[in-house]
């Protein structure tokens, strides 16, 4: 079977500094203990279950904001995942005496501050993300009256405003689907500030794919069932290059009726799949 490994692949920069952040913190005893994740460090559960080997406690409840979660922890430390959170999240670890660690990724960060710039100069913000992902949740935790749209349909039943407006997005969106509803936006507001926020990592990814994804049988994505970037990378797959595309956990997934009459095969991963994951789908294609 002919393998092609789509590049890149690893970890984006975001991961590799909250991976970095929780080890740092595991190695230092001065951080009071127990030591919580509040959330998935990063959306892959490989990376999750080995920080659970290490006696982290990771908090992540169904239905449950990062607000209310933190209802069931007394005392240690909480680290904050790479999706980030709210001020209001950061105000109630320090109002219960608690010690915290912040892993928020960069880019992140970088979206939250347009916001807050936009708002205290008065302007409605339009956030262009997933609803209830933990990226998402944190933005809309800075004010009650930031407005999630997440299609085109979304974007087409916005009401007229006299403020003015301000678009941001989250930054592991799919580059593909948010031009059109960019596109439906502008008509709607000619003078909108758009800030388009899609970080360089899932962009060079996504790009990737549709680029490099040519005269194969099927695609593998390696990748977590709550990995957006992840799951992005399929649906870009399917549609642009109109290749089989598939999205596994790890090599266990490569079952025979998955591969039947596959002569060749590319393999690519999302942002927060381990890299020896991913390898280890690569060796075991080769030697199929």
């Amino acid at each position: 079977m002919k393998v092609i490994p789509i590049t890149p692949r690893g970890y984006c920069p975001g991961v590799v500094n909250a991976i970095n952040s929780v080890n740092k913190v595991l190695s230092d005893p001065s951080y009071p203990r127990p030591l919580y994740l509040l959330g998935m460090i990063v959306h892959n559960q490989f990376v999750v279950d080995y920080f659970k080997t290490k006696g982290i406690i990771v908090i992540d409840q169904i239905n449950k904001t990062r607000l209310q979660m933190l209802d069931s922890i007394h005392q240690g430390t909480v680290i904050i995942t790479a999706h980030g959170v709210g001020d209001v999240v950061i105000e109630k670890i320090l109002d219960k005496g608690l010690t915290y660690v912040d892993a928020t990724c960069k880019d992140v960060y970088k979206t939250h501050n347009l916001i807050k710039n936009y708002l205290a100069s008065g302007y409605q913000i339009i956030y262009i993300g997933k609803e209830n992902h933990p990226e998402t949740e944190g933005v809309l935790s800075i004010d009650k009256n930031i407005i999630l749209i997440e299609s085109e349909r979304d974007a087409r039943l916005l009401e007229k405003t006299v403020k003015p407006i301000f678009v941001t997005n989250q930054t592991t969106f799919s580059i593909r689907e948010i031009e059109p509803i960019i596109k439906v936006i502008k008509q709607q507001y000619p003078y909108a500030i758009i800030s388009e926020e899609i970080c360089n990592s899932t962009r060079i990814r996504q790009e990737a794919v549709i680029n490099q994804n040519h005269d194969v049988d099927l695609c593998l994505v390696v990748g977590d069932i709550h990995s957006n970037n992840t799951i992005n990378l399929v649906k870009l797959s399917r549609q642009y290059t109109h290749v089989k595309t598939v999205r596994i956990a790890s090599s266990d997934d490569l079952k025979p009726e998955l591969l039947k009459g596959v002569k060749t095969v590319s393999v690519t991963s999302g942002a927060s799949t381990p890299t020896e994951v991913t390898a280890k789908v690569i060796s075991v294609l080769e030697n199929y």
